[in-house]
């Protein structure tokens, strides 16, 4: 009889930290260029359009020797009740014989991977002597945005964070994310000085910007192609259904582009919006990322390009992280085994 090990957020914050996912996102993006790890097409559902809906992302990866999926659920009303607004849930099977391994908490690995993400993208294509970050969004997420660059990047001393649905700056959110985010380093073990502040002009931050992360549920552009200057680089996080745009149109036909996925990119990602109304087309896409870290394409060529990494989220992403998560919990004996 097959037996699953569950593990819960605490588990999972016990044995998984911002290196791993670094870890963990890289070498997935790496497998699914090599041809060892694959990404299926998203499955979505709207409960009730703008009320409630639910999503599903599965694959492989070959080479770490699981399949799986991650299933996110968004029911809006739910605070009201006293419940999360999200559920999220990982599932990861033994690709030899379908076995399950284990459920995990979702919610405790996507930010942290997410970030991740968005941290390859300037590691991978930013100018090396980048040292400004800019992220545009101050929501729950950002953290994991700031937390992630720093340890990948660095280069990276100075980061601001503006808040597109205010005008004033987001003081005291920053605040907290300062705490939070030396708390996500110092759970890595890496000592790292930065400064981190709180910016209301999104226009010349993004001016003065070497790299800059969107992370906003936007559905109209939040960075104008004339705000940013030649040789910056910009990871968009935040557009993963279609109908969502954090950066115009013009931008993106601007830069040399990127993405986690081409097909997902064009269906529900940052490029679908300037697909659709012809800015650009799908050739336009350089490369996936996980093609430049693989050595099988060029990443930015120029110190003047303009350079644009879309990640709207891939299950090999959660994939990875997951099996690094299910072996450091395996060793320390943490989460309860059922059996099926």
């Amino acid at each position: 009889m097959a037996t699953m090990r569950v593990l819960s957020a605490a588990d999972i914050q016990k044995v998984f930290t911002i290196t791993d996912a670094l870890e963990a996102v890289e070498e997935a993006y790496r497998q699914k260029a090599e041809g060892a790890g694959v990404a299926w097409p998203m499955v979505y559902e709207a409960f009730e359009e703008g009320v409630s809906d639910m999503d599903i992302r599965s694959g492989r990866l070959a080479a770490s020797g699981v399949f799986g999926l991650k299933l996110t659920a968004w029911f809006s009303e739910n605070p009201a009740k006293g419940m999360p607004e999200i559920f999220g849930t990982t599932l990861i099977c033994d690709d030899t014989t379908g076995a399950p391994l284990a459920l995990l908490n979702a919610s405790a690995i996507t930010g942290l991977r997410t970030g991740a993400a968005a941290a390859l993208g300037i590691k991978w294509l930013a100018r090396k002597d980048a040292s400004r970050l800019l992220v545009a969004g101050a929501g729950h997420m950002s953290t994991f945005m700031v937390a992630a660059s720093l340890v990948a990047c660095p280069s990276i001393t100075h980061v601001e964070v503006w808040d597109p649905k205010r005008a004033d700056a987001p003081v005291e959110r920053v605040e907290q994310m300062r705490e939070t985010v030396a708390a996500l380093l110092a759970a890595a073990g890496v000592d790292r000085a930065f400064e981190l502040v709180a910016v209301g002009d999104g226009e010349q931050a993004a001016g003065a910007a070497d790299a800059i992360v969107t992370i906003t549920p936007a559905t109209a552009p939040i960075i104008k192609r004339d705000w940013v200057r030649p040789g910056t680089h910009v990871s968009c996080v935040g557009a993963d259904m279609p109908g969502k745009q954090e950066l115009e149109s013009a931008l993106v036909a601007a830069a040399r582009l990127y993405v986690d996925d081409r097909a997902q990119s064009v269906a529900s990602g940052e490029l679908e919006v300037p697909v659709s109304e012809g800015a650009i087309s799908p050739e336009d896409i350089v490369a996936e990322l996980g093609e430049v870290i693989a050595g099988k394409a060029a990443g930015r060529t120029s110190d003047d390009e303009i350079t644009v990494f879309d990640t709207s989220g891939i299950a090999v992403q959660d994939l990875a992280s997951s099996k690094i998560a299910y072996g450091r919990a395996l060793e320390a004996g943490l989460g309860t085994v059922t059996e099926l």
